[in-house]
């Protein structure tokens, strides 16, 4: 008898731990658990359209609908409520869902206020992040743990998966000097953390003011490895903004994002491939493939596309290049790096370098806080040998790799 006892212990081990277990994140553990952390308490929820369980279901609609607890107040970060507005646009908008208010996080205040939070007695946190640094849903989190603190009201993080993995770490840590809104963390660009291990470290750190104390919970996932990009989780994507429509442009977001911030580049911004594309005004678009091939090594594929993007500065038609995302994203070698490689290549073309040039330092200030380093200007100036930089990012992502660790939940 022992022995069909223990065969079937085995087979419940293999079913739970199979390589075709589902990922869950926190929300569905949440749900399964019939809201069990949360019972009898009234709810503040920091959330937006990513708040979906693994079937699709929006995570404030369950929590409205809920027996076992009385949602109070819903709280939107950048992008709003259902993620329509675009980057940067501030919304002190007064809305309602369901007959509960929703607070914007992205307006005259960015950290909840007394008055919003009163009644409350639970802060819950369920926002799926796209794995880089200078992504405001972080310091949304952030901030609302400092509010949580200072109330004294409990924090949850409904964890859910980091995209880019919980391996890869690249780039500098955030030089402390630049923190701001889209970089509050002595973190690397890409962190390889989930958003409730990076509260566990946060608090841990004392990172933010007063949260030392801060009572936090995490709802882990079940069935996600830190090797998993997110096209391995099986999980649906939901665009977090408007120019991260796919998990391909999240991933586009990591290579392009920072040197986007120059002002000289388009990288497909108000095109139908945010992130994906690459292009000039002043140059052919089989130069730039040619420097983009060699700036990635030819570990992306890259095609000759011209484009036309609209933003707030007009319409502009840009020779260019289109990337494909591969499906396997462990051959590629540097997310980060490659950016850099490939504005150094184009800093050699005269007409690209005098358009550089003629951006005034100041102007450069938003690239300063995305990169999270001040030197990186000058060494574009000075078309400088980026390999030094290279290798002194390396020696911040092993760092940090082991500084991260008793922090870590997978």
């Amino acid at each position: 008898m022992t022995k069909y006892i223990h065969f079937a212990i085995f087979c419940l081990i293999l079913i739970s731990t199979g390589a075709d277990a589902q990922v869950m994140t926190g929300l569905d553990r949440l749900v399964s658990d019939h809201f069990a952390p949360l019972k009898g308490k009234h709810v503040g929820l920091i959330t937006n359209q990513t708040g979906r369980t693994r079937d699709g279901q929006f995570g404030a609609d369950l929590f409205a609908k809920s027996n076992a607890i009385t949602l109070v107040a819903l709280f939107a970060p950048e992008h709003g409520m259902m993620g329509t507005r675009q980057a940067g646009v501030n919304s002190d908008t007064q809305e309602r869902f369901d007959g509960v208010p929703v607070y914007s996080l992205y307006g005259s205040t960015r950290k909840p206020t007394k008055k919003m939070l009163k009644g409350i007695n639970a802060l819950v946190f369920d926002i799926q992040d796209v794995g880089v640094r200078p992504y405001t849903f972080l310091s949304t989190m952030l901030l609302a743990m400092e509010a949580a603190a200072e109330n004294k009201i409990p924090f949850y993080v409904l964890d859910r998966p980091n995209p880019l993995s919980g391996e890869r770490i690249e780039g500098n840590i955030l030089d402390t000097v630049l923190k701001s809104f889209v970089g509050m963390l002595p973190i690397p660009y890409l962190h390889g953390m989930t958003f409730g291990e990076l509260a566990k470290m946060a608090r841990a750190k004392g990172w933010m003011h007063g949260i030392a104390k801060l009572k936090l919970t995490i709802v882990p996932m079940t069935s996600w490895k830190r090797s998993m990009y997110w096209n391995e989780t099986g999980l649906n994507w939901t665009a977090p903004s408007p120019n991260v429509p796919h998990f391909e442009n999240a991933v586009g977001l990591a290579m392009l994002g920072a040197t986007g911030e120059l002002g000289v580049l388009s990288i497909g911004i108000g095109s139908d491939l945010p992130f994906l594309r690459i292009g000039s005004t002043l140059m052919y678009s089989n130069e730039i493939l040619r420097m983009a091939d060699s700036a990635y090594s030819g570990a992306l594929p890259f095609a000759t596309d011209d484009f036309t993007a609209t933003t707030s500065a007009g319409t502009k038609n840009y020779h260019g290049v289109r990337i494909s995302i591969p499906t396997d994203l462990k051959d590629i070698p540097s997310f980060y790096e490659g950016q850099f490689r490939l504005m150094d290549l184009m800093l050699h073309d005269t007409a690209f370098r005098s358009a550089f040039d003629a951006v005034p330092y100041a102007e450069h200030s938003m690239f300063e806080k995305v990169t999270g380093e001040r030197a990186l200007v000058d060494s574009l100036r000075r078309c400088a040998d980026f390999e030094p930089i290279f290798q002194h990012w390396s020696k911040d992502a092993e760092k940090f790799r082991s500084e991260r660790k008793p922090y870590l939940v997978y």
